[in-house]
C-alpha cells in the first residue's frame, strides 16, 4: 500500500491514503479532522455518501455502503463521531466512523428504512421504518438494535423534544403522532391531529394505501409546540408537549406536505402541493398570515438570508419568499427538464446546498444574491445533504 500524504484543502486537515475496494472502502482515503467543515451528500443510486469541503469545494471522501443498498437519509450525530444512514433497499442501518470515514457497522433493521433521528445526548438512533411500521431503536454504545417500537402506522419523521426525554412519531399511513418515552422506548400515547375523512373510515382496507396524513411534526424552539401538517386534512395543528394535546388547528391548503419552521420562530411555512400555494403560519398567533403561489411538488423549504426558499423538485426551480415584508422575492431557475431535491443551509445561514439528481451535481445558491454555483460528479442521484449543525437538515 501506498504511503500516506498529508495536505491542505480549504482549511480541512485531512490525510490521503490508497484507496481500497470493496463495501465500507474510502475512494480517496480520507481523514476528516472537523465534522463541521464537510457536505454530506447522500447518493441513492451509486449507493454511497460523499463528503465536499465547504471552503474549497472539493470531494474529499465518499463511502461505498454496497449493491443495491440506495440510502435516503443520512445525519452526523451530534457530538460528531459518527454519519448513520438507512439503506431502503437492504433493510439496513449503516454506521460509519465520521473521523475515518471507515464503515463500522451494517444493522439489519425493518422494512424499507428511510428517515431517521439522534437523541440530543447522541445515545439513540431511532431508524423509521415505513413499511415495517416500526421505529428500530439502535444504541450508539453498542451499535445494536435494541428495540423495535411497533404498532405505527408508514412512520416517515421523528422529532426529539431538546431534553431528550420523548419523541414524536409523524405517522403518514395514519392522521395521529405517536408519542415514545426515550427512556423506556416504549409508545405512550396516538394524539389524533383531527377527524379522518368519510371515506377512510367506511372502508380502511382500500383506502388504507391512500391516506396523505403526517409525515412531520416540526419542533418549536423552545420545545414547547409542535406544528404538524396533515396531507389529506390539510391543516397544521398545534400540540402542546407539556399535555400531549391538541390546542389550535390551523387550515392551510390542500394536501400540506410539512411545516417547516423558521430559524427565528416566527413562523411555520407549509407547502400545499395539492393547490401548488405556499402558507406562512405566524406561530405568536397561531393563525395563516400570508399565502403565496408556489410551484408543483414541492418537497421542501430552507431560511436564509431572511428568506424562504422553496424547492419545486419537477419544476427545477426554487421559490423565495421575503419573510420580512412577507412578499414573494423572487424565482431560481436551476435548470429545465430536471428533478432537484432537498437542500441543506450553512450554518452561517447565506447559502443552500442542493441535490440536483438528474445532473449529479449539488447546487450552491447564494441566499443574498441568488447566484447558482455547480459541483458536479458528486454521485449518482444525490437525494439530500446535511451539515453538522444546520437548522435545515431533513428529507423528503
Amino acid at each position: 500500500m501506498m504511503g500516506a500524504q498529508h495536505l491542505k484543502l480549504g482549511g480541512l486537515a485531512v490525510i490521503l491514503i490508497a484507496a481500497l475496494s470493496g463495501p465500507g472502502s474510502l475512494a480517496q482515503g480520507v481523514k476528516i479532522s472537523d465534522p463541521t467543515s464537510v457536505l454530506l451528500i447522500v447518493n441513492r443510486d451509486s449507493n454511497d455518501l460523499t463528503f465536499m469541503d465547504l471552503e474549497s469545494r472539493k470531494i474529499v471522501g465518499k463511502v461505498f455502503l454496497g449493491n443495491n443498498v440506495n440510502p435516503h437519509m443520512a445525519m452526523m450525530t451530534h457530538d460528531g463521531r459518527y454519519v448513520v444512514t438507512g439503506g431502503t433497499r437492504a433493510n439496513k442501518a449503516y454506521v460509519v466512523d465520521l473521523a475515518t470515514l471507515e464503515l463500522v457497522k451494517e444493522i439489519p433493521v425493518d422494512f424499507a428504512p428511510e428517515h431517521m433521528a439522534i437523541s440530543p445526548d447522541s445515545r439513540y438512533y431511532y431508524q423509521g421504518n415505513p413499511d415495517g411500521d416500526s421505529i428500530s431503536v439502535i444504541d450508539m454504545v453498542s451499535l445494536s438494535v435494541i428495540r423495535r417500537i411497533t404498532g405505527l402506522a408508514e412512520p416517515l419523521n421523528v422529532t426529539f423534544l431538546p431534553d431528550g426525554s420523548k419523541a414524536y412519531v409523524a405517522n403518514y399511513g395514519a392522521h395521529w403522532i405517536g408519542v415514545i418515552d426515550v427512556s423506556r422506548h416504549e409508545l405512550l400515547k396516538k394524539i389524533h391531529v383531527g377527524n379522518v375523512p368519510a371515506v377512510h373510515r367506511l372502508d380502511p382496507d382500500k383506502y388504507l394505501g391512500e391516506i396523505k396524513g403526517v409525515s412531520n411534526a416540526s419542533i418549536s424552539n423552545d420545545g414547547r409546540y409542535l406544528y404538524a401538517a396533515d396531507g389529506d386534512l390539510g391543516i397544521v395543528t398545534v400540540i402542546d408537549t407539556r399535555e400531549d394535546r391538541v390546542i389550535k388547528t390551523i387550515p392551510v391548503g390542500p394536501d400540506p406536505w410539512r411545516a417547516f419552521m423558521s430559524h427565528d420562530g416566527k413562523y411555520a411555512v407549509t407547502v400545499n402541493n395539492g393547490d401548488e400555494t405556499v402558507s406562512i403560519i405566524d406561530t405568536a398567533k397561531n393563525e395563516v398570515v400570508a399565502t403565496f403561489e408556489g410551484g408543483p411538488d414541492m418537497v421542501g423549504v430552507n431560511f436564509a438570508a431572511g428568506k424562504a426558499f422553496v424547492i419545486s423538485s419537477t419544476s427545477g426551480f426554487l421559490y423565495a419568499y421575503d419573510l420580512g415584508s412577507l412578499r414573494p422575492a423572487g424565482r431560481i431557475k436551476i435548470g429545465s427538464n430536471i428533478q432537484i431535491e432537498t437542500a441543506t443551509t450553512d450554518v452561517a445561514e447565506t447559502k443552500l446546498y442542493l441535490g440536483n439528481s438528474t445532473d449529479h451535481t449539488i447546487e450552491i445558491i447564494d441566499a443574498r444574491t441568488h447566484q447558482v454555483e455547480k459541483v458536479g460528479n458528486v454521485g449518482l442521484f444525490p437525494w439530500g445533504t446535511h451539515i453538522m449543525d444546520s437548522k435545515d437538515n431533513y428529507c423528503h
